[in-house]
This record gives C-alpha cells, sequence and structure tokens, in this order.
C-alpha cells in the first residue's frame, strides 16, 4: 500500500494548485481560515506551530511548521522562507517538540490515522502546547459518514469521529472547547458559481446543532494543567 510520505511527496509541486487552485478549495480554505483567525486572535505566529503544514497554505497562522512529506516542505520554504520548518511525522514530533507553544494546528491530518495513532499523537501535542494553550484540529463528522452509503477504505481519509470519540481519545489533557462543523453543503455536487453564495450560510450552520452533520468538525481543545 502506497505510503502517506510517498503519496504527498509525489503531489507536493502541484498541490497548491490542484487542492485549493478551484472553487471548492477555495470555499473550503476561506472556512478554515475564518475559523483559525477568530480561534487564534489572541496568539501571535511566533507562539503557534502548525502541524502537517503541508507546503504551508496556513503558515500564516504560525511561524514554525512540521510535516513527514520532504517535497512538501520544499514547496513551503520556497513561499515562507523565514519560517522554521521541521520535518516531522506525527506522533513522533523530534525536534519540533523541543519547544513549548500556545497554541498548534492539524488540518487534513487526523483523517489519515487509525485511532490507536489518534491518541499517541493527542498526547505528543499535550507536551509541546502549554497549560491554558490550544490545539486545533479537522477530521470528518462520523454523523455525516453514516448518512454516506459509501465508505472510505485504505488510510486515506479512512477515519472519522463524535465528538464524545474526540473526548475519549484525548483524555485528561485537553478538554474541549469549541467545535464547528464546515462543508454542510454537497459544494462538490453543485455549479462553481453557487458555492461563494454558500459559505455564510454554510458557517452559519455550522455553528448550529446541524453542525454535527457538517462534512468536516474542527475542535478547539485547551490543554489542561
Amino acid at each position: 500500500m502506497q505510503s502517506i510520505h510517498d503519496y504527498y511527496d509525489k503531489l507536493a509541486q502541484d498541490y497548491d494548485s490542484k487542492r485549493f487552485g478551484n472553487s471548492y478549495g477555495r470555499y473550503l480554505d476561506r472556512q478554515e481560515r475564518d475559523i483559525l483567525s477568530a480561534w487564534l486572535a489572541a496568539v501571535p505566529p511566533e507562539a503557534a506551530i502548525d502541524l502537517g503544514c503541508g507546503t504551508g497554505r496556513l503558515l500564516d497562522f504560525a511561524m514554525t511548521g512540521a510535516d513527514a512529506s520532504a517535497e512538501m516542505l520544499k514547496v513551503a520554504a520556497a513561499k515562507f522562507p523565514d519560517r522554521r520548518l521541521i520535518q516531522a511525522s506525527l506522533p513522533d514530533l523530534g525536534v519540533a517538540g523541543d519547544s513549548r507553544y500556545r497554541a498548534a494546528t492539524c488540518f487534513h491530518v487526523f483523517m489519515h490515522l487509525d485511532k490507536t495513532v489518534i491518541e499517541q499523537s493527542l498526547r505528543a501535542v499535550a507536551g509541546i502546547v502549554a497549560a491554558g494553550g490550544i490545539f486545533i484540529l479537522d477530521i470528518p463528522s462520523q454523523h455525516r459518514r453514516a448518512l454516506n452509503w459509501r465508505k472510505p477504505s485504505g488510510w486515506h481519509g479512512g477515519t472519522a469521529a463524535t465528538r464524545a470519540d474526540i473526548a475519549a481519545w484525548a483524555g485528561p489533557a485537553w478538554r474541549i472547547v469549541g467545535r464547528r462543523g464546515i462543508l454542510f453543503f454537497p459544494i462538490h455536487r453543485l455549479p462553481a458559481f453557487a458555492r461563494p453564495l454558500l459559505r455564510r450560510l454554510d458557517a452559519l450552520i455550522g455553528r448550529s446543532p446541524l453542525g454535527r452533520y457538517a462534512s468536516y468538525h474542527v475542535y478547539q481543545l485547551e490543554r489542561q494543567a
């Protein structure tokens, strides 16, 4: 089976254009940025690390980035030459674990990991985030996935979760303090012109009880003393 590292190494050069250069990718990127802007408003980039930073799409919010793919990091370095970039793979943070941060972020990673590795990763991140700091992560919604007849296979996007799952995996080191749903609407099935028109409504639904049925959930965890 193709490894996660090999998969992203091969995608690196075209990743930004193919994944986020179209209307679907821009829709997702804007939703994620809006959440990060709100939840990281009090955290300067110097105090944050982006785990699974890839090509650096979200390094506006962090001065340190870590990723398992050397090729993705090469692209990130060209875009952000002033960032500290580290090759490391959850849950083994390597030298990325030498510092303490007020915030850590991790997008489009946990969905590729099995539950045991997720638990190990949450413990590892707890070791680099100071008490009272936050960890922001995303994962597919198990509530939404239960409504879909097509099930994932293999590691790619294979793991979904409920709020109860996240709380159990996080253990005593973390407390859930926020959750937002994103991609409530099946944007990939709608014409491109309609996508921007639905983004604000999508964000509102993501804050409501219906947000549990959005495609992805973004969690804000607080590091406990």
